[in-house]
């Protein structure tokens, strides 16, 4: 069958068979038009305001959380200073003139039970947040205030200094700023890309930063410049006129959107491309990229060259470089959406195979690109190619309300009219002249090659580059740029096509059936329930038939309980290394079910899971579902040794090697590694790896499914025999494995146990950082509560710990970082969250930073007052009605959360799964944590609060991590203990939760 007769009679299937079935979206004429799916009940209007807002509105009448995105169309290409552009977005928020005080708005938004961000990019700055449907208008009037009008108190400038450059210090090590700051220094001078964004005290320690700063705003935070996305439960009328009230006022000063007048890439310009740029990789991966400026019609995009790219399957670059030893990963993207020319790169993670020879690697990519291309774009392949857009478009699932606000936005920010395609395929007829002409500019003539690895030096020559003699400025990375050889040029431009490397074939997993099911008798669509207990047939089988979302999509899976085993550095490798192999060939076979929206999982954990999800095409679940096991249980352990190192040995070590790992990352590995009972340390991990033979793996995975317990579940568009079919698939499948399936319960048999703290004096772990040019120091303070259902004090009301954490999460995440990060500088990072270990809540506070004097030790020390001021505040509350009803509020914000319905059925099918493989299997907690919320006093939680964290009874420990701009001091404070040997320390810890 034909590329061609195949797409037309999977089009005719899908239209003949499903009772959803429209004709694929058309465009219409109107240039407001909104284009969206026919499952989408949303309700849009598009409104332009009375001051030139161009506003977006969205009625979603089951949404439970709100949000508001404001983006103005000015980013650091406006400026004139370095980070100008990322200062101003911080600084607008330390107080506005209705609201002279600063982080207002942060903190009404966190006490609210929402969340804020902002970012600043070359041409846009934006700021959003997520917050209940009954305080969006309060937030969004904040925010619109301090936006339109802030004060810009001078006072306030070298915190806000302090914290750009810790932003800018906690990324320098970034290996992908590093090289888009090379790429761009290297490109046409004239173009405003190359600018360095992010800012520093170099760059804005500077006399007139006052009056640039206000400049900066003057000019482009105007209204005609602000586009605004508002999604919310309500009607579009009062929307609109909601949206005309709150940001109608912001002041519209009529100025022009900054411009970039030159291309930092013109295409086939020899003073630009051609070049051969090697760079010093600092903690990623060694890599190859091609860069390649692309000549974009405003109304086309990439989507066709990026398919044949990225894909993975058989005929793929990726397959044919990774079975050849040459690299573990590959695909492509766009960068700079909004210029005239697009650079598309194609990257490459490279082994040490790779990075020897990557000249190999660009061959391969034009030997491709010959045989894809050569004919021009092939029209059945991209008819292919939207089919599966419009498929994706026509089940749509409902998105968070922030993220519907940002894709909104994306849109009006890349779109020359005020179309929107609400996740539609935004190119609907195939102009096979422009489709061609894009191919057209992926030739040797039109590209620069980026290598970097960590092997590069710029001291010497190595094996594998050149001495680099160049440094990037801002980054402080080595790099030469050379050119590439006319030798090389003419090489690729003469490759030979390789009957190995070329286009993807027919799809044979896109779906065609897509019934929705009558809801069976007895199913009250609440919660599974178990159909199949192991009494009747050694598997529990749980099932959930969809009754909400009715959409022709489910999850089915299996969970594998082996008999007890320990965990030990060799068990870990071996899982991790079994996993590096599954995931590398699943996509020579199921590489295609992925791009049909069958995505399948294999994940290692208590136990091993195996899982699909995706559409409820029965024929197509169970190809899939087959196809997977297949796979998973024909790995080849007989590769040849080199490429086994190349493609499974050097990855995994890579995995776990703590020179790739940031300050935050060790200071959790260093608690983590005092409280579990069984904790793996990643450094013996890595050790263990070069010693694991692949027939050691195979045995370890005979010897594992040997003996196992199953626990299956299917939910959503599913029938009772649905859900037992797809559990005998695997159960069948196993036992055809020589697996023997036990009908015993093992969920309890794999809960690791949290090792108790002592209580009193505060112990600290001390230790330097593994990478010796890290910059950043962390300081994390852990405070352990106790069981989530634990009853607390003469009350009995399980839960009282959860719901106290996480009220002291909600009230204390805004103070702390304002008072660590804004009033005290010490970082760009500052937290206060709970975390739950194993069924066990720990409270953190922690820091992230750079700044010269500010240690981990002073981040403690600091983190220690905060602890203290909160307990005052918490007495203060007590005393006074408006703390009291501040409190309630916060109470109100958290049962809102707890009552969130989920948004999808892929998320309720996650959220009903975690509880069937739980130990305890309890689908009623959410009721039970909103008793113990409702029970919550302020009284009581000033007490746990006076037990779990000031008085005698707490317990608690401090990993501090020192990065290179801190020295470790000889002394402690008072109360505190140093663990100078963890292993000793662990051997004295006997009680357990």
């Amino acid at each position: 069958m034909s590329y061609s007769q195949f797409t037309t009679l999977v089009l005719f299937a899908i239209c003949l068979l499903s009772p959803c079935c429209a004709s694929p979206v058309s465009r219409g004429e109107d240039p407001d038009e909104i284009v969206k799916s026919e499952s989408d009940d949303n309700e849009y209007r598009s409104v332009t305001l009375s001051n030139k807002i161009r506003c977006v509105l969205v009625s979603d009448r089951t949404t439970e959380m709100a949000a508001v995105e404001i983006r103005i169309a000015a980013g650091y290409l406006g400026e004139d200073t370095p980070g100008l552009a990322h200062f101003v977005e911080h600084m607008v928020f330390e107080g506005s003139v209705e609201h002279p005080v600063g982080n207002y708005y942060q903190t009404f938004v966190k006490e609210s039970g929402g969340s804020y961000n902002g970012a600043t990019w070359e041409s846009a700055t934006t700021f959003m947040f997520s917050i209940s449907n009954e305080s969006w208008v309060k937030a969004a009037r904040l925010l619109a205030s301090f936006i339109g009008n802030p004060l810009f108190p001078r006072e306030k400038f070298p915190s806000a200094i302090q914290a750009v450059d810790s932003e800018y210090k906690i990324n320098i090590r970034n290996d992908y700023r590093s090289i888009y700051a090379i790429a761009m220094k290297l490109s046409n001078p004239k173009n405003r890309y190359g600018e360095f964004s992010v800012g520093s005290k170099e760059t804005l320690n500077i006399t007139d930063i006052y009056e640039q700063t206000l400049q900066f705003h003057d000019r482009f935070y105007s209204a005609n410049l602000v586009s605004i996305a508002v999604v919310a439960n309500d009607t579009l009328d009062r929307l609109e006129t909601l949206a005309e009230e709150v940001f109608g006022k912001m002041p519209n000063r009529n100025r022009k959107r900054p411009q970039n007048t030159a291309l930092p890439f013109p295409t086939q310009d020899k003073r630009y491309l051609g070049k051969k740029i090697y760079y010093e990789m600092k903690t990623s991966q060694d890599q190859i990229a091609l860069m390649f400026p692309i000549n974009l019609p405003g109304h086309v995009n990439v989507d066709y060259i990026t398919y044949l790219l990225d894909h993975e399957g058989r005929g793929s670059i990726y397959q044919y470089l990774l079975t050849r030893g040459y690299a573990t990963g590959f695909g492509s993207f766009i960068i700079l959406e909004d210029s005239q020319t697009v650079p598309l790169v194609v990257y490459c993670s490279l082994t040490e195979k790779g990075i020897a020879d990557p000249h190999f690697i660009v061959e391969t990519v034009f030997k491709y690109l010959k045989a894809a291309c050569s004919d021009g774009v092939d029209v059945e392949l991209w008819r292919s190619i939207n089919l599966l857009s419009e498929l994706h478009f026509r089940f749509q699932e409902k998105a968070e309300a922030h993220e519907l606000a940002t894709s909104i936005l994306d849109q009006m920010g890349t779109t020359n009219d005020t179309s929107l395609y609400l996740g539609a395929p935004s190119q609907q007829v195939l102009d096979v002249e422009v489709e061609n002409e894009i191919l057209s500019f992926l030739n040797p003539d039109n590209f620069n090659l980026y290598i970097g690895s960590d092997t590069f030096s710029s001291s010497h020559p190595t094996d594998y580059g050149p001495q680099l003699t160049e440094s990037e400025y801002f980054y402080s990375t080595p790099y030469l740029d050379t050119n590439i050889t006319e030798e090389l040029l003419e090489m690729w431009r003469n490759v030979e096509t390789d009957p190995e490397l070329h286009l993807p074939r027919p799809n044979t997993f896109v779906p065609t059936n897509f019934e929705l099911f009558e809801v069976e008798e007895g199913d009250e669509g609440l919660y599974p329930v178990e159909i199949v207990s192991r009494e009747e047939g050694d598997v529990s089988v749980w099932w959930l038939q969809d009754q909400y979302w009715r959409q022709p999509r489910l999850y089915t899976g299996c969970m594998l309980y082996p008999a007890r085993t320990s965990r030990t550095p060799r068990s870990w490798a071996i899982e991790s290394m079994l996993y590096q192999i599954y995931s590398q060939v699943k996509d020579l076979s199921l590489y295609e079910a992925w791009e049909a929206d069958f995505n399948t999982d294999f994940t290692q954990g208590d136990g091993w899971e195996v899982r699909v999800h995706g559409y409820s095409d029965t024929d197509k679940i169970e190809s899939v579902l087959k196809e997977m096991l297949d796979v998973l249980f024909s790995l080849d352990f007989s590769k040849e040794e080199g490429l086994f190192n190349a493609t499974v040995v050097r990855p995994v070590e890579e995995l776990y090697d703590e020179q790739r790992e940031d300050s935050y990352s060790f200071a959790y590995r260093y608690i983590d590694s005092v409280v579990y009972s069984e904790f793996v340390d990643p450094s013996e991990v890595k050790i263990a790896v070069g010693t694991i033979t692949q027939k050691e793996i195979q045995q370890y995975m005979l010897n594992y499914i040997s003996d196992i317990s199953l626990v299956c579940g299917t939910f959503g568009n599913a029938r009772r025999e649905d859900a037992i079919k797809y559990a005998n698939i695997i159960k069948e499948k196993l036992v055809e494995q020589g697996s023997t399936i036990q009908n015993e319960d093992r969920r309890r048999m794999l809960d690791e146990d949290i090792l108790k703290l002592p209580a009193g004096p505060s112990h600290v772990i001390r230790r330097r950082m593994g990478d010796s040019e890290e910059v950043a120091s962390t300081a994390l303070v852990m405070f352990q509560l106790g069981r989530a259902e634990e009853t607390v004090g003469d009350q009995d009301v399980p839960y009282t710990l959860y719901a106290f954490s996480e009220l002291l999460s909600i009230i204390i995440d805004q103070t702390c970082f304002n008072y660590l990060r804004t009033e005290k500088q010490l970082g760009y990072m500052a937290f206060c969250y709970v975390r739950d270990y194993e069924g066990v809540l720990n409270f953190f506070f922690g820091v992230q930073g750079s700044r010269p004097g500010a240690g981990p030790d002073v981040m403690s020390g600091e983190i220690n007052n905060l602890i203290k001021q909160q307990h005052e505040m918490f007495k203060q509350l007590t005393l006074t009605s408006e703390g009291l009803s501040r409190f309630e509020l916060v109470k109100q914000a958290l049962s809102d959360k707890l009552t969130r319905k989920p948004r999808t059925l892929m998320d309720q099918s996650f959220k009903h799964l975690h509880r069937i493989y739980s130990s305890d299997r309890d689908f009623y907690q959410v009721e039970k944590k909103l008793v113990a919320v409702s029970a919550m006093t302020m009284d009581k939680f000033l007490g746990l609060y006076e037990t779990y964290f000031v008085g005698d009874e707490k317990r608690k420990i401090t990993a501090q991590v020192y990065g290179k701009s801190h020295a470790i001091p000889e002394v402690l404070e008072e109360g505190e203990v140093l663990i100078p040997d963890v292993k000793k320390f662990r051997r004295k810890l006997t009680e357990t939760y």
